[in-house]
């Protein structure tokens, strides 16, 4: 049975009627989504969009339980890692300037590193969680908790934690580690020549439409349309963990479906992005992961769709889009569900 409240708080809310749609695939996927059954207490967003454009929401449940202020096609929810993705364009749009490489060990940018990591690692390497250096950062967390709350620059952080020896050689392992992300937000501040929150916004969300894009770090005001993220218990609590400002790179965007819609168009579908950063943005480093740059590629049902998720505090994102032509499925949570839920929902959606 589908969970009624995803026709009481927003409802299923159709972009333009179905039987004007183009093919019978596009209304199968947005059936689909549709028919999904939720479980009970669910809070979330749940959409399908094609060039850039939403076709089909489902917008369910109380974007805060406290207020009981409802979820609406305005509300906002933190990506988590999806935000790994958006800064791996800002990446590419640098390389594409001629202000970076990604094939060009990163003395130049970081000559403070030791210099078996500096004249080695390549930006590809960070982008691509492939570097090798240890993640002195994450192994700290535990005997200094107010790290998460530090408003230290990446730079800074880079200074007490990017010493390491290499772990593996780079492009020869794989581990998801929230330092190589550090080190990407100072080389592009430096390339770009401001910080990286003015750099995202000015090089991603602006060109790309995304209005209700921001950066949600600690010590900053809680935006006004974010939704509260909850743990699973009964009765759930706030689940909100803040995450510094040197994180910028690695997990801090917050936006809505609209957002995650324009933003997939836009970056594999728009002028935003030339053919050959495509590519490379594209293109699968670690196949054992089907990570590329920034972000998953998977295939399904013989068709390539980027893969991007993401998980901070109680909130869980999964914006999946077709590389072939543009067609985008975007999932927001706020209960501490698991990631592999809003797995199978999209699976479900794209096979119909």
């Amino acid at each position: 049975m589908i969970d009624r409240r995803a026709f009481v708080a927003g409802g299923l809310c159709l972009g333009v009627p179905v039987t004007g749609w183009a093919n019978g695939q596009a209304r199968s996927r947005a059936a689909a989504l549709s028919a999904i059954a939720l479980p009970s207490g669910f809070n979330g967003v749940l959409a399908y969009g094609r060039r850039g454009r939403i076709e089909a929401l489902r917008n369910v449940g109380l974007a805060d339980l406290e207020s009981k202020r409802p979820i609406t096609a305005d509300t906002t929810f933190r990506w988590g890692s999806v935000s790994k993705w958006l800064t791996s364009v800002a990446a590419l749009r640098l390389v594409e300037q001629g202000r970076l490489r990604l094939d060009t060990p990163i003395a130049e940018q970081l000559p403070e590193l030791p210099r078996d990591t500096r004249s080695r690692v390549k930006l590809r390497h960070l982008l691509s969680n492939t570097s090798g250096i240890p993640d002195l950062l994450s192994r700290r967390l535990g005997a200094e908790p107010e790290l998460r709350t530090s408003t230290a620059t990446a730079t800074q952080i880079l200074a007490r934690f990017g010493g390491g020896e290499l772990a593996f050689t780079p492009g020869e392992g794989w581990d998801y580690a929230a330092l190589n992300w550090v080190l990407v937000a100072a080389i592009l501040e430096r390339a770009g020549g401001t910080d990286f929150s003015t750099l995202l916004r000015d090089r991603v969300f602006r060109p790309l439409g995304m209005r209700g894009a921001q950066l949600v770090q600690a010590g900053q005001p809680e935006l006004p349309t974010l939704a509260a993220a909850y743990d699973a218990g009964n009765p759930p609590r706030r689940k909100m963990s803040p995450v510094p400002p040197f994180l910028a790179a690695s997990g801090n965007v917050a936006g809505s479906a609209s957002d995650a819609v324009r933003a997939a168009h836009g970056i594999f579908h728009g002028s935003l992005l030339g053919a050959e950063a495509r590519r490379q943005l594209t293109q699968i480093v670690w196949p054992a992961e089907d990570y590329a740059l920034g972000g998953r590629v998977r295939t399904i049902g013989g068709e390539r769709w980027a893969w991007e998720a993401g998980k901070v505090g109680g909130y869980r994102t999964l914006i999946v889009h077709r590389l072939k032509q543009s067609e985008t499925i975007a999932l927001f949570a706020t209960g501490d569900q698991e990631q592999s839920l809003l797995s199978q929902w999209a699976e479900r959606v794209i096979q119909g």
